[in-house]
Order: structure tokens, then sequence, then C-alpha cells
């Protein structure tokens, strides 16, 4: 840590409640945002109260520093950059402090879906729907004066906002809401000071705004929405200055909002969403100016780039949308009822498809699925942008613009030509309605030329919005993307915006670069690595990476960056550590062409991650450590940082990359649930194992990555192993010993019995049955453990007339070893079972294993390890149990002489599960008569396999799982079923219900054997599983 960052940490942590960090990797984390820029700060705070951010703003005046607001940091136009100190409200201050009737209080970090739901439990909403409202927070919007797709319905933030608490640039603590002013001063200038009162401050704007009322008369004429830079309409009237809207659309640049009063409204009683078609875009524009007047409440527009993206995510979409439509809208009616909203889609489909012949076709949701189906074209569709495997890139370089929505259909004809002339290939999306315009330019990162090329159209684009009297910045802001853009073409209206900033912060604390005097800031800001080109003349660069100082000057409309300094800009830095660091050799990991640079370079900081919504699983650590850190994004920042050289190379085997990257624990659902499909476990495992190779495992991590060696050690002496696990002194002596937590439940230590049965039922020898053959791959519990699960299984199979084998050589997968970041062992463990496998998969054997997270090691972590050409072989051959029986039932080769249970089971889908595919474990199971099945939507079960072994992970873990255990203690639930052994430990704690696998209940079902009878009673030990 350098000494000025030191200085700041030490002075701040004395200052304040709250959290305050300075170092390296905290500076990386917070860089970024999901705009194209990387600004390193100089430290970050986490605030807890209102006192804490009138401290640190306070601190950050009186020493000449900038402070800079953050909130879920999803920002498209760098607002939440700077290189100050960034204040994270969405860490401590996320609370909902009072619900009224019609009025709602509360703090900046909460989450807009959290209040939405809050809200949706009285009959109440908000608003205004941004795409990211299950990550976005309230002073994110606030500081964006966010509208979304229903702003014809439910407004922007700006008529939300009934009053606010603020902190001033000086730390003054008040409240803004309608002021009448104090003085009359002469002239604006009169007001120097920030700590004159909020009356004072009204007075000087209102001077403002009456000197400068021919530029507001201007701006309001031009009927163009526009949330960009501060919002000087309506401002004033009978009740004094707004001082509350100012805050609207203000970035940070103002005051820091840190209590919010809102407006809220009735819910909609009834929707219907439909979806026209048309052959042209211009005529799209056509129906917008006739739908409108008929009280739609959204009305979005989507070109046939946006169209053919969405097919190539979701296949329904083909079904829906054929390829040969050049535009679509998607509108929506709300009403009283249903039968309303239909008459007014019916007259909205006579006017645009029967009168005016401007639609081809039209469709309607019939329902509720169909309408979150219709809305994904708007929410979800432009953030797999980023997952298109190509060397081209949407960037939010001209994201956002507004024009008035009469002038539409010029817009989109001059558009179309502007892209023409620059050569340039983009997508189009946008709140139609209103006139903001979404438009996202390709770049191809292989040419150095393309981003010329994207700054001229940039330019050219913002000229003519200009003419046609439109704005920029209308729904993401300024920030550092647009705020030159605003100066040039809008200086009027930038100077109206400067007398603004100098009488609210006169020294330019509050988020300085942002909407006004925004160039200098442009030009320190560096692009992220992912938009840096390896290519370059003898005597300039465009843009160049971050590895090297650069000096960037505007030259003909073009940014233009010049070395000082040459550095080369491999995909990965593959030289040797010199001896005074290290002597390890990176990667440790075998990345092929998608190395770590091309994965983290996916990742487009869209803040997804954070989502801590009912509806996806993204990152169980997340939900209950909401911190940067413990985001996805978080490990593909710090790798992006470490290979662009932003951050010291000595940092990769530091203590503090390893917590963060500690912070994935191998789950994968961020690979399900991430729009752009960035691979977060393999970075994380490149970053653990580059701190192990430098240091080694702690005593604990190697205990719980060798989980295989110690149960079979346990096995080995059984009864003593069994009651040391039983009794709570050993366990004790166990947690100081070995990190195991004390009160954490443990399965019983079941010796070999498995292998010596299946060595006399002969199936450790190949299979000579004809017909379909399985070589079962055992993982640990059901070898060591469980030995009851691996006969129910191999008695399914072979009830079912498939053959087993089960090859004594083979090992457990390795994944406790993988978990840990300990490569060299997890390859050694790879190399042997790919020999065996690989063996199996050649005699025609299919690879099955009842451990799902066995399956990912070998799907996803064995090419990471093993460079063998008998990998994919193996890959291909694998699978899990229940998507095998799965699939044995849809060919209708599974057997359904089922025997009536009558039993209640909660069914919790295993993360792994879920990695390979829809296995419809739950649709299998309720083939079984009289069995009663109840799904869990709650999310992971928190165990996270070692890691909710660990003492300093227990709690954490027993939170994660909180909704899952919960569920479990239902007097309706007798038991609950799972196919992961680590979900299995959790469900059981504290709890007298036993969880069991599903190929259990499949075998008791069978009625095989009277061995499977027990498998449901109850179990009353405290510290060991049923």
């Amino acid at each position: 840590m350098d000494p000025v960052a030191q200085r700041i940490q030490d002075d701040l942590r004395g200052a304040i409640s709250g959290e305050v960090f300075c170092d390296d990797v905290t500076r990386a984390m917070y860089s970024t945002d999901a705009s194209l820029f990387e600004v390193r700060p100089l430290g970050v705070v986490r605030p807890r109260t209102t006192e804490d951010v009138s401290a640190v703003v306070r601190y950050a005046c009186e020493n000449g520093i900038g402070v800079h607001a953050r909130g879920a940091g999803t920002s498209l136009a760098g607002q939440s950059l700077g290189e100050g100190i960034v204040i994270d409200f969405s860490r401590f201050m996320r609370h909902i402090l009072e619900t009224r009737d019609e009025f709602v209080r509360v703090q900046p970090g909460v989450i807009d879906s959290h209040l939405e739901e809050h809200l949706g439990k009285i009959g109440r909403t908000l608003g205004p729907d941004p795409a990211t409202a299950t990550v976005t927070t309230i002073g994110g919007m606030i500081g964006r004066n966010t509208s979304g797709s229903r702003f014809l319905r439910h407004g922007d933030m700006r008529s939300r906002l009934t009053s606010a608490r603020v902190v001033l640039a000086d730390g003054t603590i008040t409240e803004w809401g309608p002021t009448m002013p104090e003085v009359a001063l002469e002239s604006s200038e009169t007001l120097v000071q920030p700590t004159n009162t909020t009356a004072k401050l009204a007075a000087a704007l209102s001077v403002i705004l009456s000197e400068e009322e021919q530029v507001l008369a201007d701006v309001r004429s031009s009927g163009s929405y526009s949330s960009g830079g501060y919002c000087l309409d309506n401002l004033q009237d009978e009740n004094g200055i707004h001082m509350e809207r100012l805050l609207c659309g203000s970035e940070g640049t103002l005051a820091l909002v840190t209590e919010a009063t809102l407006l809220t409204s009735p819910m909609d009683r009834a929707t219907v969403v439909g979806l026209f078609l048309f052959e042209s875009l211009d005529r799209a524009a056509a129906a917008v100016t006739e739908l409108v007047p008929l009280g739609v409440s959204a009305c979005d527009l989507f070109d046939k780039r946006h169209l053919a993206l969405a097919r190539g995510v979701d296949s329904t979409f083909d079904r829906l949308i054929d390829a040969h439509y050049e535009a679509c809208l998607l509108v929506e009616f709300t009403g009283e009822d249903t039968r309303e909203c239909e008459s007014l889609f019916a007259h909205a489909v006579e006017v645009v498809q029967g009168q005016g012949r401007l639609a081809i076709h039209h469709r309607r949701a019939e329902t509720f699925a169909e309408k979150n189906l219709f809305w994904r074209l708007s929410r979800q569709v432009t953030p797999t942008l980023h997952g298109v495997q190509t060397t081209s890139r949407a960037v939010p370089l001209v994201e956002d613009s507004a024009i008035p929505p009469a002038v539409l259909a010029e817009f989109l004809v001059r558009y179309q030509n502007v892209l023409k002339s620059h050569s340039i290939t983009a997508t189009l999306f946008g709140h139609a309605g209103h006139g903001q315009m979404h438009v996202r330019p390709f770049i191809d990162t292989s040419d150095p030329e393309s981003i010329g090329r994207v700054l001229q159209f940039a330019d050219a684009f913002h000229e003519m919005v200009a003419t046609l009297g439109g704005t920029i910045g209308a729904e993401q802001g300024c920030g550092i993307s647009r705020t030159v853009h605003q100066s040039q073409y809008f200086p009027k209206v930038t100077r109206v915006f400067r007398r603004i900033k100098q009488a609210c912060d006169p020294k330019d604390s509050l988020n300085p670069g942002k909407i006004t005097d925004g160039e200098g800031l442009r030009n320190r800001a560096r692009l992220r690595p992912e938009f840096l080109f390896q290519k370059e003349s003898a005597q300039k660069a465009i843009l160049a990476p971050a590895i090297a100082p650069v000096q960037i000057q505007a030259v003909e409309g073009e940014l233009v960056a010049e070395r000082v300094q040459r550095s080369e800009t491999n995909t990965f830095i593959e030289a040797e550590r010199s001896a005074t660091v290290s002597s390890t050799r990176l990667p440790l990991l075998l990345w092929g062409e998608d190395d770590p640079q091309s994965q983290s370079s996916q990742c487009n900081g869209c803040g997804a991650c954070r989502s801590q919504s009912q509806g996806m699983r993204m990152c169980p650590i997340y939900r209950a450590l909401p911190v940067e850190e413990a985001s996805p994004r978080a490990k593909a920042t710090l790798m992006a940082a470490l290979q662009s050289g932003a951050m010291d190379f000595q940092n990769w085997e530091s203590d503090a990359v390893k917590k963060v990257a500690d912070l994935c624990v191998n789950c994968h659902q961020c690979r399900i649930d991430c729009a752009a499909g960035v691979d977060v476990p393999a970075i994380a495992l490149e970053l653990k194992a580059a701190h192990v190779a430098a240091h080694g495992l702690s005593m604990s991590q190697w205990f719980l990555s060798r989980v295989d060696l110690m149960s079979s050690l346990g096995g080995a002496m059984r009864p003593i192993a069994n009651a040391m696990i039983a009794n709570p002194q050993a366990r004790w002596v166990l947690e100081k010993m070995c990190g195991v937590a004390q009160g954490r439940k443990l399965p019983k230590f079941s010796g070999n019995q498995f292998m010596r049965w299946a060595t006399r039922r002969q199936l450790t020898r190949p299979s000579r049955r004809s017909g379909p053959r399985v070589f079962y791959f055992l993982d640990t519990f059901a070898r060591w453990h469980d030995p009851l699960l691996a006969e129910a299984f191999v008695a399914v199979l072979e009830h079912n007339g498939i053959g087993v084998f089960i090859d004594p050589r083979q090992v457990s997968s390795g994944m406790p070893l993988v978990s840990a970041g300990d490569v060299d062992a997890a390859r050694r463990v790879a190399k042997v079972n790919i020999r065996i496998l690989s063996e199996a998969v050649r005699q025609g054997y299919t690879i099955v294993a009842t451990e799902p997270s066995a399956v990912t090691c070998i799907k996803h972590d064995y090419p990471l390890l093993v460079d063998d050409e008998e990998t994919d072989r193996v890959i291909a051959a694998t699978t899990d149990a229940m998507s095998y029986l799965t699939q044995l039932h849809r060919e209708g080769r599974l057997r359904l002489d089922f025997q009536p249970l009558s039993v209640s089971v909660l069914y919790h889908a295993p993360c792994h599960s879920r990695l390979h595919g829809d296995t419809s474990t739950e649709q299998l199971l309720r083939l079984i008569p009289g069995l009663s099945i109840q799904g869990n939507d709650h999310g992971c079960s928190g165990m996270a396999g070692t890691y909710g072994l660990a003492r300093e992970h227990y709690r954490s873990s027993l939170r994660q799982g909180r909704a899952l255990l919960t569920a479990l203690r239902s007097s309706a639930v007798e038991a609950g079923a799972t196919e992961c052994s680590a979900c299995r430990l959790q469900m059981e704690q504290g709890n007298t219900k036993p969880t069991i696998h599903p190929i259990k209940i499949l075998a008791k079902a069978y009625g095989i054997s009277s061995k499977f009878d027990g498998i449901l009673n109850p179990s009353t030990a405290r510290l060991v599983t049923s």
C-alpha cells in the first residue's frame, strides 16, 4: 500500500464506524463498473450511518480529494468511477426505514427489486422499472433519474422523490425538499460557501433559473425527454425550489443522498402484453405515434439484430419471431381488469395492423410465463451480447440518447445512414414511447482501426441527435462517457450546469469530472483491458493498454493514445517470476485458446451476479455476504487487473487475492445465470492455485481437501472414529486441530463395505452383459460413508437390465482438491481417473456417478488439469445417475413397476445438478404412486462441498441455507431428498428428519430389497447424520 493510501486508511478508520479499504486489491475491484472505463480510486469506504458519510466527505473536502458515490456499480457511463474515495452505500446502508400509505423512506443502498417486493405486500409499487432491478440500488436510480420501459405509466425517479436527507460538499447534513428561498440574492455568485443554509442555496438556484430562463425555455420546447445532466424544468413553483428534484440525474455531483422519501402508487390490477412485428423500422416508428395516444404503459422497440440475438439466446423466440421480421414493438396496457386491457389491446391491433396496415403480425401473451418471456426482450437480451464468442464487442459508447417521439421515423433513417457511412454494425433497442434509444455499436477487438471508426461514429451520432432536438445521457446519464459530448453539443445547457455545480460544490469535491468539465477525467481514464489491442503502429496506438502510462488527446474527434513507454501485451503472462518473488510459473491451468484473459474480458461488469432474486441461484456466497469481493464479478475484475498490469504482478500470490478467490466455492451457479457465460470458477481456481503453489495449504485446508483420505482412514478404525465424531469433546479437539466445525453433523464411517460387497457380486470385473452397460464412478460419500446408496444404485440399474462395472482402481474425483486450489494433487488424481475411465469408454461403458460434484469435476475441471486426448471422450460419456435414469425414461426403457410410498418429501436440486442440465428428478420421483414431492425454490443449501465443514464458514453456511432448513421443518414434510452428499449434511443439520438420495427412494419403491425399508426413519443423533 502506498503512503498516501495508508494515511487515508488510518485517518478514516479512526473517524467512522464503517469499513475503510485502501489496499491494492479492493481498489482494483472498485476501478471498474459496467462502462468501458477503468479508474483506480485512492480508497473505498462502506459507511454505516449518515454521520459516517459526513465525516468522509468533510475529510475529502479538507484534503482536496474527490468523493464518488457507488451503489451496485452497474453504470454504463462510469458514474461510480473516480480517482478519489469511493463510497459504497450497498453494504450497510440498505434498509427500508419507514412505510406509510403512499410513501416509503429508504436508505440509498436498498435494491429496487427488494423494495418492490416489500411494497407489493401492501399493493403498492415504486414504478420506475430498470432492466437491472434485481441489483440496482435506489441511490443509483436517483443519481441517474431512472425511468425504464413503463415511463409512460409511472414516470421517472424525479416524479417519485419527495424529499431526501443529504450530505453537502463540506459534510453538512441537511434535508432537501421544496424550499422557499431565504433571501433574494442579486447574483448567484454571492453564494460562495456551501455551509449556508438550504434556503440560501435555494435562493442562489432561483437566481440562476431566472437568469437562464431562455435556455430553460429552449430545453422545454425541444419535446425531448432527458436525464442527462441536471433536470432544469419544473424546479420552481409556488412551493419554492424543489431541491430534491435537482438530485435526480445529478450523479452524486451536488450532494450525497443518505435517506430518500419516495412516492408510491397502487399496483396495476391487470395487464396485457403483446408484440407487433414489422417488415421495416420506419413502419414500426409510424406505429409508435399511433400507439402512444391509445394509453400504452410501455412501448419498446427492437431492431433486427436485437431480435436475432434473442433467437440465439432462447430457441423459444425462434418460434415466436421469424427471421424475416425487421422490427418489433413490445406494448403493454394496464387497466382495472383483464377485460379492459384486452379491449385496449384489441383496439391497438385494429389501429396498427388493421386500419394502418403497419404491422404484419401480432402476438399476445396468454399466460404469466409468456408475459415474462416477452419482457425478456427488453431486460435480458442485451447482456448476452458479451457472451457472443467472437472478436466483436458491443460497447455502451452511445448507449443512451433521446429524441422527440415526433421525429422518431426521421431519426431511424438518419441513424442507419450514419451506420453505413462509418461501416459500423450496431444493435438498437429503445423505449420508443418517449424516445429513449439504446444503441450499441460493435468494436472488433482484433482490429485497431475499429475503435477509430466507432469513435467517429459516436461523434456523428451525437451531432445527429442534437440536430433533431434530442439529448444524450437520456436514461443512463453522462458519467465519463458522455460528459465531453454534453459540453460539445449542448454548450448553453452545460453553462447552466456549471453554475449550479459551482453553487452547490465550489471545490468540485463531489464526483468530479461528471456532467461538467469531464475532459480531464476522460483523458486520464483507461479503457478496460478487453477493449485494448495488441497490434499497433510504430508511432502510436489506439487507447493503449493500462500496463503502460498513456497520454490521451483529442485529434479530429478521435481518441488517440501515444505511449510514453512501450510494453508487451501478451495474452497471458508466462515469464518466470524473479527469485525475490517466487519461481511459480503461470498459468497453472491448461486453458488452451480460451485463456484467463478471454474469460475475464467476457465480463462486462453488468453486476447481474450481485442478484439476490429468488428466480436465480446466482452466487450463494454473495447472498450471505453482500459485498463486492464476494460477487463473481470481483474475481473476473481481479484477473483482468492482474493481467493488464493495472495491479502489481506480485499480488498473484498475495493473501488478499486468495481471500477474494476463496469466496468462490465452485458451485458454478454463476456460469448458469451469467448472460455472458464467464467461467468464474476457473478464474478463481487459477487465483487460488497461484497462492497454493507459492505458500501451500494451511492445516485445515489440507485436511478438508483430503476428505477421501480421511474417510478411508476413519473407515479403517470405524468403531473408534464413529465414537469420536459423535462425542462433543472429541469434536472440540477435531475443530482445533483440523478446522472441522464442532457443531457440524458428520456422516458415519462405513469402512470399505461396499467394495467388498461389489467384489462378492463380481461387479469389479467388466460386465459381460449385452445391451447398455454402466461404469459406476464412485465418490467419497457412497464409497466410505453410505454403502447403501451405492448398493441402491446398482440394484436400480440391474432391475432395469443394465450391466454394472465398478473398477476398484478408480479414485475419488478430487473435487475438494480443486476447490482448495491444490492443482498439483488434483492433477495426479485426474490422470489416474482419465486413464481408467477412458479404458471403460473404449469398451462401450457409460460413466455414471451418484455424486453430481464428481460429474462437474470430470466435465469442467479435468480439462483444465490434464492435457490428454482421451479427456474429451471421457467427458462425452459421463453423466450423473438421475440424468441417466431420466434419459432411460424418455426413451421408454425405464421400468415403472413402483410400489406405492405414502410419504411427503421435500426435494432440493443441487447446484451441480443444475449445471448438468434439467435432470427432471422431481418428475421421475412423481412416477412413484402415493409419493408427495415438494420442490424447493429456496436456492443453494449453503453447504458448498467442504466449505460448510470448515469452522470459519459454519455459521455463514447455515445463514445461506436458512430458507431450505426452515422449509424442511414444516410439519407437511416427512423427509428431504437430494443427490448431493454435502447438501444432505446441511439438510439434516439441526433436524431429525432424514435426507436421502433419490436413488434410494427409487430402490425402495421398486421393492428390490428389505434393506431399504428403514431409509425414511428419523435420526435423533446430535452430531451424526442418519
